[in-house]
């Protein structure tokens, strides 16, 4: 008989440790599921720096989410450059958009000038109130006189195409200047300055304290030397809304001078406390899109040989200035 309850006990205590062990894992399980999708959503939400500077400790799980750039392998470095995001804005338009003829039999055309603008209300630049950078214009003023044309000061600047400074419209007032890390001279003569700089200079035309509503970019990799200067200047964190880059790699490059671009990229849209951290110029800005450039497309070394681009049209907006219109005037028309 104590033979056969001892069986019965042995029996129970099997039964209870498998439910418990039973239990544990659905537990661990949930847990493991909320985790992810917090992450999830974190990383693809538009106001996930808004997020996580009221949650700091968010910070740790947004970070387990993305893999550091040193540490990507080239399908990786590719498949980050294509990530669109576009989730982000709501209302992202065309600026500048022409069709330009290729070289290819049969003159297949594609679109070149245009840079993508998001106005989505409070971010939008306001309507006949606004104020664009634009760096790199070789002639094509699409985008420029697109800007103009929604009521924006447009200051343009490009030192290769050898023309003096000028008002080309009563918006549009091009500078023979360029945009480089440090103010002085290119190599080939230029005369180039930093974007603090150039924002100074014209501080008498549009104010000393007017934020650029649209920063863009068409510099002819000139830009991995321009972002980390703007960026730890502090330049893009406290006088930019939005910026639009035309990013380029050349085909036959090492994956670590990919990785080395892909670094600058992600500090721009690092996640930064910047309530609790001392580096209050970095990250924050949070892509919308990512479109390639038709006319880029190459047989990629690291990737074997195999076809991809090498310029993509990147832009962002500041998460700081989301949500918090920064003047008076009306927003988009569409708004109201």
């Amino acid at each position: 008989m104590y033979t056969r309850m001892g069986h019965l006990l042995e029996d129970r205590r099997i039964k209870l440790f498998r439910s418990r062990n039973l239990a544990l894992r659905l537990t661990l399980y949930a847990v493991a599921c909320v985790g992810l999708s917090v992450i999830v959503f974190v990383v693809y939400s538009p106001f996930r720096q808004q997020i996580l500077l009221r949650v700091p400790m968010l910070q740790s799980l947004i970070m387990a989410g993305q893999k550091p750039a040193e540490s990507m392998s080239p399908e990786e470095v590719f498949q980050y450059l294509h990530w669109t995001n576009c989730a982000a804005c709501q209302l992202p338009v065309d600026f500048g958009f022409v069709m330009a003829r290729s070289g290819n039999p049969g003159g297949v055309a594609h679109p070149d000038g245009q840079k993508l603008v998001c106005l989505d209300q409070f971010i939008a630049p306001v309507f006949n109130n606004c104020l664009v950078y634009s760096f790199g214009i070789n002639n094509q003023w699409t985008f420029d006189e697109d800007m103009a044309q929604f009521g924006c000061h447009v200051y343009s600047f490009d030192p290769s195409m050898g023309a003096k400074d000028h008002n080309r419209t009563d918006k549009i007032h091009f500078f023979n200047l360029g945009l480089a890390k440090e103010d002085g001279q290119s190599p080939n003569g230029w005369k180039m300055k930093t974007a603090s700089s150039i924002y100074e200079m014209l501080g008498d035309y549009h104010g000393r304290s007017t934020l650029v509503d649209v920063f863009k970019m068409d510099i002819e990799f000139y830009e991995w030397e321009v972002l980390p200067q703007m960026l730890q200047s502090g330049f893009l964190a406290d006088k930019v809304k939005q910026l639009a880059v035309e990013i380029h790699f050349n085909a036959g490059d090492p994956l670590e001078n990919y990785q080395k671009r892909i670094r600058i990229l992600q500090d721009l849209e690092s996640i930064v406390d910047t309530i609790n951290s001392d580096d209050k110029h970095v990250g924050g800005f949070i892509r919308f899109s990512s479109r390639i450039n038709p006319g880029l497309k190459r047989a990629i070394t690291i990737l074997g040989n195999k076809p991809d681009f090498v310029g993509y049209e990147l832009t962002w907006y500041n998460s700081k200035f989301y949500n918090s219109p920064s003047k008076e005037g009306p927003v988009f028309p569409y708004y109201q």
